[in-house]
């Protein structure tokens, strides 16, 4: 046996458990593309709370006020857009992790439903040029933290250290040390598989908010108050003007949230029942948003009035704090924020962008990545995004967080008028694993043109705008209608996916199975099997023993 024979035997990932029971040359799973086995299945309704309570702490939130403000908003319209765009991505959220709780499979494998075999490939890589970026601008966060940390434990020394890069970098010699240190350090938490990390998101879930409410607390206890909130304002706008900045801050918020949405089958398919990733996701994510984001511009207000200078950027309200009072107790306080917050970076980091890097990888080379060696290649991928470039002005950032609502909006859309009203709920999961015209998934060569047309059309309803949002001179119409962006997109893929269906109908079994019950999710007593599929993931088929009716109420509890 060559030496290049045992070095392919060696990377590659096990064998799905569909290899042995279907003819087909292409492997379309291994062990983190099938089904999460019931072992694994361990999410309960409180990790999902705790867990999106846990990412949106962060410091992405904490500074998304700086962008909201500079539109002409005053502290409560900022927050009051925060709010709805989290009301509205959150309803999303439920409706996205619906199918993928109950089949217990991840967003790869859950986009052939509605895109086919092959299509869902191109929307897999989509996704997960979307998360190496988001990855990269974190990690960027974090390196901003641990040079404080690193200031905070040797001082001058570390705040000494010459600068051997040019202004043209966009970072000091200073800051790309840090961001490496965190990098390295954060490499190591790429190794836990998504189902062996609740532990993570619970700690964060107790820390991070603390420590945010803390600096808060202290900032607010030394002012005495927000101080002069009308301070922050540097534009005075008319009340339709105000009306068009506020639904862009809506869209651009919804834009730092549209990937999670996008992604969360990822992390759905680990309940351990439907109605776990239902309202608790709902109220933590809106609740730690929107109070995270207040606690930014409340900071801010007050940080103004006490010191002159409005720190947005939570770091560089820890360097104040130590410019003013350098003590033993300051440097130790502000040295704990940090980590807390740096772990909170690395927990979010994990969840939200490395994991659907790491599931896309899997989905696109299933015979050589599974999700933890994705997670690597993604933290290495992220370093030549240059993320300090990215986040230099709050207009570029502004813009950066909305550009993706433009492309995975309308995805969502697609995938949850597919799944609830297509469907109906219905799922064969043998078929997702078979790549031949025999599955219903295949559609015209492995590809459904109903998706992609729905898809590209609803994008080029607002992508005039996109254009726009990196031109001052720019038509005023197309920047507005760029500003409903996330609700345009979605409101255009659904119905015209609705439709393109109804014209062209989709068939939703395999054809042996054509005229199996369609009744609202009839296939989940069964974990999406017919009794003569040879392979069961979990438990027998139909042993829970539930009737229809009986399967419908307990859908409807688990939504209600």
């Amino acid at each position: 046996m060559s030496f290049f024979t045992k070095l392919d035997r060696t990377l590659r990932t096990k064998e799905s458990i569909f290899r042995e029971s279907q003819e087909d040359e292409k492997k379309w799973g291994n062990e983190d593309l099938d089904p999460t086995p019931e072992s694994a299945r361990l999410w309960t309704h409180w990790n999902y709370f705790a867990f999106f309570w846990a990412v949106s702490f962060n410091p992405i939130a904490w500074n998304s006020g700086s962008s909201l403000v500079s539109l002409g908003m005053v502290w409560w319209q900022a927050t009051l857009a925060v709010i709805v765009a989290t009301m509205i991505t959150g309803t999303m959220l439920m409706l996205n992790s619906r199918g993928a709780s109950v089949y217990h499979i991840g967003l790869p494998v859950y986009l052939r439903l509605s895109t086919g075999m092959y299509g869902s490939l191109f929307f897999v890589f989509m996704r997960g040029i979307v998360a190496i970026f988001y990855f990269g601008t974190q990690s960027y966060y974090a390196g901003q933290l641990t040079s404080v940390l690193l200031r905070c434990a040797i001082g001058h020394k570390w705040t000494d250290v010459p600068n051997h890069l040019p202004t043209s970098a966009g970072i000091t010699t200073q800051g790309i040390t840090a961001f490496f240190v965190f990098w390295f350090i954060q490499l190591g938490f790429m190794l836990i598989h998504p189902s062996r990390a609740r532990w993570l998101y619970t700690i964060k879930s107790l820390l991070a908010p603390p420590v945010l409410l803390a600096t808060f607390a202290f900032i607010i206890g030394k002012t005495g108050g927000l101080g002069d909130t009308s301070n922050l304002q540097t534009t005075t706008l008319s009340s339709s003007g105000l009306a068009w900045a506020f639904l862009t801050g809506v869209n651009s918020v919804a834009g730092s949230i549209i990937t999670e949405v996008t992604s969360n089958p990822d992390l759905a398919r680990y309940a351990s029942h439907p109605r776990n990733t239902t309202w608790p996701q709902w109220v933590g994510l809106v609740l730690a948003k929107s109070t995270c984001t207040f606690l930014g511009i409340g900071s801010s207000s007050a940080v103004k009035t006490l010191w002159g200078t409005a720190f947005w950027n939570i770091w560089d309200l820890y360097n104040a704090i130590l410019d003013h009072y350098w003590h033993a107790g300051a440097r130790t306080a502000v040295f704990l924020a940090c980590t807390i917050q740096i772990l909170a970076v690395v927990a979010t980091n994990l969840a939200a962008n490395a994991l659907p890097v790491g599931s896309d990888l899997s989905g696109l080379f299933p015979r050589y990545f599974n999700i933890v060696r994705g997670q690597i290649l993604c933290a290495v991928l992220a370093l030549a995004t240059v993320p300090w470039k990215i986040v230099t002005s709050a207009a570029s950032f502004l813009t950066f967080l909305s550009s993706y609502v433009c492309f995975l909006s309308p995805l969502v859309g697609i995938m949850i008028i597919d799944y609830f009203v297509i469907r109906k709920g219905n799922i064969h999961v043998p078929s997702l694993y078979n790549g031949s015209p025999t599955s219903p998934y295949w559609y015209t060569g492995g590809f459904n043109l109903r998706a992609f047309v729905a898809w590209a059309i609803a994008v080029a309803v607002v992508i005039n705008g996109l254009a726009g949002s990196f031109q001052k001179n720019y038509n005023a119409s197309s920047k507005h209608l760029y500003s409903l962006a996330l609700l345009l997109s979605f409101a255009v893929a659904s119905l015209l996916y609705y439709l393109f269906n109804r014209i062209w109908p989709t068939p939703i079994y395999p054809m042996p199975h054509a005229d199996e019950s369609k009744t609202f999710e009839a296939m989940r007593a069964t974990d999406g099997y017919f009794h003569e599929d040879e392979v069961i993931i979990g438990r027998d088929p139909g042993s829970d023993g539930i009737t229809q009716m009986e399967r419908e109420e307990g859908v409807l509890k688990d939504i209600v």
